[in-house]
């Protein structure tokens, strides 16, 4: 699948809902596993308690048995409608990480025609390793 064709994925969830208490699926995400299935997500976002939507989207993954992620990319919708390809939050890095080791060599989606590894947003993931 495309860089594309994962954004296309990811933006056809985006559903925004706002609520007195909260905002819902203003962020999409789309993910491909180890064995190339495909897994969505979307954001939650009431108070405190935030749910992103890769953190959903790895949740559905996990359920089917699977850790690994090949690719990964998140997207926000505005008020207008335009898509803007956002890269994962802090949590969401370190939790891709921990979901699997080797997600470390994951892509991260940051436009059409542009990916990095996971290990590139987390640039001291093996700091501690150096000081042995």
């Amino acid at each position: 699948m495309t860089n594309k064709e994962l954004i296309i994925k990811a933006t056809s969830v985006v559903k925004t809902r706002r609520t007195k208490n909260g905002l819902f699926g203003d962020v999409g995400c789309a993910l491909i596993s180890d064995k190339n299935e495909v897994y969505v997500g979307i954001s939650a976002d009431v108070g405190s308690n935030t749910i992103c939507a890769e953190r959903n989207a790895i949740g559905s993954m996990i359920t089917d048995g699977e850790y690994k992620i090949k690719k990964i990319v998140a997207v926000w919708k505005d008020a207008d409608g335009s898509v803007f390809v956002i890269p994962p939050c802090g949590n969401c890095r370190q939790f891709i990480r921990e979901v699997n080791e080797e997600n470390l060599n994951t892509e991260i989606i940051l436009d059409i025609n542009k990916t990095v590894l996971l290990k590139e947003l987390l640039p001291f993931y093996n700091w501690w390793k150096k000081q042995e």
